[in-house]
């Protein structure tokens, strides 16, 4: 027995087609925004460490913003 295939007719008024679910924009950027001190610290702990951009943000984000802090840990 052959499956049932959806045609042109069987779609009634009571239940229009669907129609292609849209695609949220988020309200969050894609890098978040940090101060000018903040800044200042990844930048001197990426100078120290030569890690990346993301571990240095959150090495330092796990040592309250303290670049000496973080270095040390």
């Amino acid at each position: 027995m052959r499956p049932k295939r959806k045609s042109e007719s069987t779609v009634t008024p009571d239940r229009p087609e669907k129609m292609a679910k849209s695609v949220k924009k988020s309200t969050k950027p894609d890098e978040e925004v940090y101060t000018t001190q903040q800044k200042a610290a990844i930048q001197q702990f990426i100078n120290f460490t030569q890690l990346d951009r993301n571990s240095a943000i959150r090495a330092l984000k796990s040592h309250g913003w303290d670049a000496q802090n973080a270095v040390n840990s």
